[in-house]
């Protein structure tokens, strides 16, 4: 099922006669591309942009394709790289003082700023995107709202969080954005996912909580395989992996966990793999496999598991916790306790950190 969107820039590249305005489409089309995980489309249309404006002829498309490139780097392989370049062209667009795009890069800088935890220039970028945003801009309307509502959702503040969803559900069903609403539906349900796991570190949920949850990510998996959008398969089922850990279903646990991990889609170092790992070697445990079980939880290490965020190590360390405990790894569980509570601290000051940066949008009355 081709997106909507995707069959409009199709066609305004087709009939456009100004290359100018010809290449921006082919950059926004790229740059979906690029989202949906379709790289070798993007590239293309990247090569041939650069090909044409790569000497910065016109500043619009160049900034556009800095965007792209941006993307392209970041959807692939979370590369280090995304943000620096998204920066140039956010910088740039300022010099331009071309508010369309200060609010197309504002949105995209605080959706990496999110997702690596950079919570101050994340406000800093939500408010920049708000204050210039054209009325019927659509795509970054819909953009800057799905990071506000994964961000209130993340911080446990549901009406907000909610707000803000329809908001960009709205907007992305308005211009016909698949992509973005297959987003929306993983994002708010990999949150609940983790939100759940770590609420059942101190206190064990009842079953109808974990149901709701389980529901919620296959519906998530549902839209996706309607739309025929692919990127996020594997972290769907990671998802899917988080609510079987929820339901101690390791027999339905292992399979999936290991065609997620024999995949290329997840970066070496990256906190996804490493949880999936240790939920692995869990199910292993659980299943009384505990020789494998215990080589997977020792070779663990603590420098690469340091740099991830603090839920995520909360997590990890949590399973980490039950391995130990199933296999008797006695003289390690007080270590693991040790570094699930320092995680967990760390992480309530964080939320407690956004939860005032965010204040300002808690009622969308920044737009």
């Amino acid at each position: 099922m081709t997106s909507p969107l995707v069959q409009r820039l199709l066609g305004c590249v087709q009939q456009a006669q100004d290359p100018v305005v010809k290449a921006c489409y082919m950059a926004e089309l790229a740059c979906y591309w690029a989202r949906t995980g379709e790289f070798d489309k993007a590239e293309e249309l990247r090569a041939e942009l650069r090909q044409g404006f790569g000497d910065g002829r016109n500043v619009r498309v160049s900034i556009l394709i800095m965007c792209l490139e941006a993307l392209l780097a970041y959807f692939r392989e979370l590369s280090p790289s995304a943000r620096d370049r998204m920066a140039r062209a956010a910088l740039l667009s300022t010099a331009s003082q071309d508010p369309s795009l200060i609010s197309l890069t504002s949105a995209w800088m605080a959706h990496i700023d999110f997702n690596l935890n950079r919570f101050d220039s994340m406000a800093s970028a939500i408010e920049s995107c708000l204050s210039k945003m054209p009325l019927n801009d659509g795509s970054v309307d819909c953009r800057i709202s799905l990071v506000l509502g994964d961000a209130f959702l993340f911080s446990g503040l549901i009406s907000s969080s909610n707000m803000w969803y329809q908001r960009a559900r709205a907007a992305a069903a308005k211009i016909g954005d698949q992509a973005a609403i297959g987003a929306l539906t993983y994002n708010r349900a990999a949150l609940h996912v983790a939100g759940a796991r770590l609420k059942h570190i101190s206190d064990p949920l009842p079953s109808s909580d974990i149901t709701l949850v389980q529901v919620e990510v296959q519906s998530a998996i549902n839209y996706q395989a309607i739309a025929q959008l692919q990127s996020l398969d594997h972290l769907l089922q990671s998802a899917h992996v988080g609510v079987m850990v929820l339901l101690s279903q390791w027999n339905e646990a292992l399979p999936v966990i290991t065609k997620v991990l024999e995949s290329s889609k997840i970066p070496e170092n990256a906190a996804q793999r490493t949880l999936l790992e240790v939920d692995l070697a869990l199910s292993l445990a659980s299943l009384g496999n505990t020789s494998r079980a215990v080589q997977i939880v020792t070779s663990l290490q603590d420098s690469v598991i340091d740099t991830f965020s603090a839920d995520d190590r909360a997590l990890i360390w949590h399973s980490a916790l039950r391995i130990g405990e199933v296999c008797g790894l006695s003289e390690r569980l007080s270590y693991y306790k040790y570094k699930i509570d320092f995680a967990l601290r760390e992480h309530r000051d964080i939320v407690q950190t956004l939860c005032t940066l965010l204040r300002p949008f808690e009622k969308g009355n920044a737009l």
